[in-house]
């Protein structure tokens, strides 16, 4: 919800990402690509917040 409310732009684009991707993206993974196709210079942040499994 915060997303939409900071930038509804991105947001709608993440979700014609998802539609057009048949929802095989993540809302949080295609709202990550919609945010870089947007604002290239933030791509060091497109990985954040995927994390493998944890190998201990």
């Amino acid at each position: 919800m915060l997303r939409w409310v900071l930038d509804p732009v991105t947001g709608v684009l993440a979700l014609r990402l998802r539609v057009r991707e048949r929802s095989r993206l993540s809302y949080d993974a295609a709202w990550r690509l919609a945010r870089v196709m947007r604002h290239p210079d933030e791509m060091g942040y497109r990985l954040h917040g995927h994390h493998g499994e944890d190998t201990q």
